[in-house]
Parts: C-alpha cells; sequence; structure tokens
C-alpha cells in the first residue's frame, strides 16, 4: 500500500516537473484568446469547458484552474473571463460526468486549502475585515456571474450548494469518527485551521463588497446588486442546511428503527412466552391465595392447641379438688395427655399436609423464563399480547388479578431500565387493559345469568 502511493506521488511530481512554471498563465490566455475570438457565446463556453478538461483534467492538474482563474482575477478586464471559465465546468450540456467531477475536485481543492489555510488572509477594498483567499476568490467570480446576467444565480446556486454539502459531509464524517482518530487529530491541531467555513466566509465577502458608504444622500450603490446577492445566497445557506439536517435526522429515525427491529421481539418468541405468562399467571394466584389459607389452617390449628391445652388444665383442677369423685392422679393425667396431645398431634409438623403449598420459588422461575422476551416488546406488541391474554377463556377466573401481575412482572424483572416499553407507555396500556378486563367481565356475568 505504501508502495502504491510513493508511486503515485512520485508519477504527480514527475507530471508537475514536466509543466512549465507559467503553465496557469498559458492556460488564462488561451481562455482570454477563446472567448474573444468565438463570437457564439453557448459555442465559446463548450469550447472553455473542453479545453479546461484537455488540460487540467488529468494527473492531478485540478490545482492549476484554481491559479488560473486567480489570474484572471488580477485584472478587472478579465474577471468576466473567470466567472466564464467556472461556468464552462459547471454547465453540461452533454450531460458528461467529466465535468461534474472536474468541478467537485476543484471545490475539494479550495476547502481543503481554506480549512487549512495555506494562504494568508487579505483585506478587501473599501472593508477592514480579512476574508480567506478561497472566499475572495469565489466571492469574485460569483459577483462577476451575476453582474453578466442575473439567470447564472443557478449556477452559482449549485456551486454554492455543492460547497455547502461538501463542509457539512466533512463535520458529519468528523463526528462519527472513531475515537482513536480523533485522538490523532487533537494531536495534529498544531496546524492552525480556519474560524469560519468557507460557504459562510463567501458570504462575508460578497456582503463586504455589497456595502457602500455614500458622500451624499442622493447617491446610489453601484453594488447594491451585490448585497441582494448576498441575501439570496443566505437563503440558499438556510435552505440548504435545513434539508441537509433533515436528511440526517431521517437517516438517524431510520437507523433508530433499524436497531429497534433488531431488538425487538419476534412472532415465535411471543408465542412461546404465551404458555409460560399463562402458567406463572396461575401459580400468581395460588401465591395470592397462600396467605389466606396459611391463616385459615393456622387459626384451626391454634385454636385446637388451645383448646387441648385448657382442657387438660381443667381436668387437673377437678382432680385436685377432688371434684366429681375424681382422683387427684386422674386429673394429672388427663393433663399429661393434653400436653402432649397439644405439644405433638398439634404442632405445625402435624398440620403440614393441611397447610397450602408455597409457589414463590416456582413462580420467580416461570416469570424469569419469559421475561427477556417482555423486555424486548414494543408498546404495540405489549397491547396486542395482554389483549390476547384478556380475550383468551382459559384466563376467564384470572381477569381480577391479570393487571396486578403485569405490575408485578415489571417490578420484579432484572435491567428494567433495559426494557423498550416505558413507564409512560406501560401506565397507558394497563388503564386500556382494565378497561377490556371490566368488560369481559361483564360480559362473562351477563352470560351464566342467562
Amino acid at each position: 500500500m505504501e508502495s502504491q502511493t510513493t508511486g503515485a506521488q512520485q508519477q504527480e511530481a514527475d507530471s508537475a516537473r514536466q509543466l512549465p512554471d507559467d503553465f496557469p498563465q498559458r492556460i488564462a490566455t488561451k481562455i482570454v484568446v477563446t472567448l474573444e475570438r468565438e463570437r457564439d457565446p453557448e459555442a465559446a463556453i463548450q469550447q472553455i469547458g473542453t479545453l479546461i478538461l484537455r488540460n487540467l483534467g488529468v494527473d492531478n492538474r485540478q490545482k492549476y484552474f484554481v491559479d488560473a482563474v486567480e489570474t484572471l482575477l488580477e485584472e478587472s478586464e478579465s474577471k468576466r473571463y473567470a466567472a466564464l471559465s467556472y461556468v464552462s465546468i459547471s454547465l453540461d450540456p452533454e450531460n458528461e460526468i467529466r465535468h461534474e467531477q472536474f468541478l467537485n475536485e476543484v471545490l475539494d481543492i479550495l476547502i481543503d486549502d481554506h480549512m487549512n489555510i495555506v494562504k494568508p488572509t487579505v483585506q478587501i477594498e473599501g472593508s477592514r475585515k480579512s476574508f480567506s483567499v478561497y472566499a475572495r476568490h469565489l466571492g469574485e467570480v460569483f459577483t462577476e456571474m451575476i453582474d453578466m446576467n442575473s439567470d447564472l444565480y443557478e449556477t452559482i446556486g449549485h456551486i454554492f450548494s455543492t460547497i455547502i454539502r461538501k463542509e457539512m459531509a466533512q463535520e458529519q464524517a468528523g463526528k462519527e469518527a472513531p475515537d482513536s482518530f480523533r485522538r490523532i487529530s487533537m494531536s495534529s491541531r498544531d496546524q492552525p485551521k480556519a474560524a469560519k467555513k468557507l460557504f459562510d466566509e463567501i458570504v462575508d465577502v460578497i456582503h463586504a463588497r455589497g456595502e457602500f458608504h455614500s458622500d451624499s444622500l442622493n447617491q446610489q450603490n453601484p453594488n447594491e446588486y451585490m448585497g441582494v446577492l448576498a441575501d439570496r445566497m443566505r437563503a440558499t445557506r438556510r435552505y440548504v442546511i435545513q434539508d441537509i439536517l433533515n436528511k440526517q435526522a431521517l437517516a438517524k429515525k431510520k437507523e433508530i428503527e433499524k436497531e429497534l427491529s433488531e431488538r425487538l421481539a419476534s412472532a415465535e418468541e411471543i408465542i412461546l412466552a404465551t404458555d409460560s405468562f399463562k402458567k406463572a399467571l396461575n401459580l400468581f394466584w395460588t401465591e395470592k391465595l397462600y396467605n389466606f389459607k396459611y391463616l385459615s389452617v393456622e387459626k384451626v390449628r391454634v385454636t385446637v392447641q388451645v383448646s387441648a391445652i385448657v382442657l387438660g388444665i381443667l381436668y387437673f383442677l377437678v382432680g385436685y379438688l377432688e371434684l366429681y369423685q375424681m382422683m387427684w392422679w386422674e386429673g394429672l393425667v388427663v393433663a399429661v395427655g393434653m400436653y402432649i396431645y397439644a405439644r405433638f398431634l398439634c404442632s405445625r409438623r402435624a398440620f403440614r399436609r393441611f397447610f397450602p403449598d408455597d409457589v414463590s420459588k416456582e413462580l420467580e422461575v416461570m416469570v424469569g423464563s419469559f421475561t427477556p422476551t417482555i423486555r424486548r416488546m414494543s408498546k404495540d406488541q405489549m397491547d396486542s399480547f395482554l389483549v390476547r391474554q384478556v380475550k383468551d377463556p382459559r384466563n376467564v377466573e384470572l381477569l381480577p388479578i391479570i393487571s396486578e401481575f403485569v405490575k408485578y412482572v415489571f417490578a420484579v424483572m432484572p435491567e428494567r431500565k433495559s426494557a423498550i416499553i416505558t413507564l409512560e407507555e406501560l401506565a397507558d396500556i394497563m388503564e386500556n387493559i382494565e378497561l377490556d378486563v371490566s368488560r369481559k367481565m361483564r360480559i362473562s356475568a351477563a352470560q351464566n345469568e342467562f
């Protein structure tokens, strides 16, 4: 790869050495001669385009076009030829790709040299501000175009919008560059960079040239058309930048939707989660009734245990007082028997078979089997999933606890923050589901009456 790069650089250096030092001046002279000789303007522009592409469209000679145009801009009489040179490479009557490629390569050179400040800034006549050489270069070309023919603003808009799109693309690419490339670019900040983008500075140059300080009230501004051009270019800038931002937002939205679609649960996963959801719903109902059943059995056990102890104490007292012809030892035997009965036969271990089964562990395992799918459901998927559960005839008896069960699932769900559905969306879904449950229960009650 390095050998190929070195070879290309060597070839470019060789081609540069083969060209004379005054090559840009020769191209500028040919442009002037061709335009002066040809009477038909359209034919002259086509000949200039062919001349430029033939001499400068090969061997990385695009920079010589900028130098040739700069030569034409040095004299006021030849500035119109500089503008026509840009027109010749912008208008493509034969629909050839070479014209657009050449224009793009020229604009890339201007943008890179502007950002890297290859040449020092210059002052415009009548203004104390300093501007980029390349902004002044294009600013003068554009003003000459609009001065020759106002219809050429279409060409100006095409070149100007291309510059905007290129610089915005460079800025976006810099933001999206990996961290390693950003560190490299930060380490190379010793070289100064331009404070403004080229398209902004072009507008500033044209606006500055359009300013006029009159000596009297009746004096008219001869550069008024430049101010109008600057305003039109500002409008074009706003439109193009907004168009770019809209496209970037649309591309980002599509990318987010693509990532979201890849994260969403598939139809197969939702179908597989349905059975686990129903089993977990039944276990949740069982677990919900566990405390009531446990307390009921515990009340009976404690009542029997206390009754046996109290009965043993009464028999002991009757025997101790020798009432009803009962001996003291008979009362003691009955008391000891009641104590043994209460201690062993009324213990929790003896009543174990009457207590309900604790299904909390099974519930946790079952809920954990479908929570990954629930976490990847969107709002529409979750709504459709719960509606199917409400309409399922097998869940009719469990309808009152569906809403509570869903809240329980989201409460115990691990990594809740990574779920696609938000809490606000979940609240809206639960509100609709509660209405569906109430409607379903009323229908079921009416059917049972008949």
